[in-house]
């Protein structure tokens, strides 16, 4: 499994499978997927509120209630625990990095949309995790 960033999940659920992933089954961490969800509902015009805003009524369902042939919502409940010891052990992290560094301790690669996703404390953590981290730009 691939765990994966909103920015590519709009991207594939809008039917733009970035080139340079692998074909593999994808999870989006729960914090994420809220994060798509808050741009779908109540954009602020950011960048993620103009990717979801040509998707079609089945785009939008499609964020709302991913296929799991798709993609898959990671259950937070197995990650928390692991969250909390990495955002101690890391300091001056939130739920959204510290769950993501726990999908990609779990599943070994993290792939993100745009590179400010990735951020300097995660990318240092996951070095020293062994976590691999990918940046799709196509």
């Amino acid at each position: 499994m691939i765990v994966i960033d909103e920015y590519i999940a709009a991207r594939v659920v809008g039917g733009n499978w970035p080139a340079e992933m692998p074909d593999d089954e994808l999870g989006l961490p729960a914090s994420r997927h809220w994060r798509l969800l808050q741009a779908l509902h109540g954009g602020r015009g950011g960048q993620l509120t103009q990717i979801l805003s040509p998707l079609s009524p089945a785009g939008r369902d499609g964020i709302r209630h991913p296929h799991p042939e798709v993609l898959q919502v990671l259950d937070p409940r197995p990650l928390l625990d692991e969250a909390a010891i990495l955002a101690a052990r890391f300091g001056g992290t939130g739920l959204l990095t510290a769950e993501t560094l726990a999908a990609g301790l779990a599943h070994g690669e993290l792939w993100f949309g745009i590179p400010a996703n990735v951020g300097r404390l995660l990318e240092r953590a996951a070095s020293e995790l062994g976590v691999a981290v990918h940046v799709a730009t196509t």
